[in-house]
């Protein structure tokens, strides 16, 4: 990409964010409702019709992250 272009954002559903972290999708809301999801610095972004969507570049720096530890 030539230099000074942005990228676009990926955004996910559920289900592709759940498989990429590697949970099933109802541990995912379970760690977005408790907050443990956003201390990770995964936000979840709302279409209009209330759909949740994930950024693919926030999931992956969390795992990232954990990794490391």
């Amino acid at each position: 990409m030539p230099k000074g272009e942005s990228q676009e954002p990926v955004f996910l559903r559920i289900g592709a964010a759940a498989r990429l972290l590697g949970v099933s999708i109802s541990t995912l809301r379970r760690l977005e409702k408790s907050g443990r999801l956003a201390e990770y610095g995964v936000r979840v972004y709302y279409t209009p019709t209330r759909r949740r969507r994930y950024k693919q570049s926030e999931i992956i720096e969390a795992l990232e992250r954990s990794a490391q530890r």
